[in-house]
């Protein structure tokens, strides 16, 4: 793939780092990685699950400087912005933690009205698409995918183009925290690469902040999907 530069949006004469979009082939071999270990991420359940987010929400605590460097110069934030994203990314992480232990840990025992037994059990639907803007870049990346996650679902998270990096940062402390590589993987690119993904017949779901008209090629784009 074409490697693009990612300039300084108050500044596009100074570059900030480097993009590549994934290809067909990337995108294809990502949503098998997501679909084999998704069940296995699922059984892990509700407890085991909230104490990696947690984590990761330790480790972005103690990534601050980077992730306020990083919203800067990539997204163009103020310092009081940036710090503001970080702590609602933070906060995201922590919620879902306590949601997954909430609602995926035992069977919610039910009512029984003529003696019997009933209990509800939450799972995992499989494989979501988490698509992303830019003026949110982490806060927004994060919260759907860590929804995901906490729910035993595996993710497949595409970020704004123009803020690739400050993706990639979380993505890699979740990975430490972790999670591991296939339930949670990081596919860069534009909107042909997001056509890419909710094109596909395996995924569950897709969670989506953007445009009105970017949604409605989404619906359509999952629509036409076979099988």
């Amino acid at each position: 793939g074409e490697v693009a530069p990612i300039n300084k949006p108050q500044d596009l004469t100074s570059e900030v780092g480097t993009r590549r979009d994934a290809l067909a082939e990337e995108v294809e071999y990502g949503i098998t990685r997501a679909a084999h270990i998704q069940p296995g991420w699922n059984a892990l359940g509700g407890e085991k699950r909230a104490l990696l987010l947690e984590a990761a929400a330790d480790l972005f605590e103690s990534h601050t400087d980077e992730f306020l460097s990083l919203c800067q110069r990539e997204a163009g934030k103020t310092l009081v912005d940036g710090v503001l994203e970080l702590r609602e990314a933070v906060d995201f992480l922590r919620y879902y933690a306590a949601e997954a232990r909430r609602l995926f840990t035992a069977p919610t025992i039910l009512p029984g009205p003529t003696g019997e037994e009933n209990r509800l059990s939450l799972a995992g639907r499989g494989v979501f698409a988490t698509i992303s803007p830019w003026n949110f870049p982490l806060a927004i990346f994060i919260g759907p995918a860590a929804a995901a996650l906490a729910a035993g679902n595996s993710v497949i998270a595409k970020p704004a183009e123009q803020t690739p990096l400050i993706a990639a940062l979380a993505v890699r402390l979740c990975h430490e925290a972790g999670i591991p590589e296939d339930v949670f993987q990081l596919i860069p690119g534009a909107g042909d690469v997001g056509e890419m993904i909710t094109s596909d017949a395996r995924l569950a779901g897709v969670a989506f902040t953007g445009s009105t008209d970017t949604a409605r090629a989404i619906n359509r784009s999952l629509a036409a999907r076979e099988g």
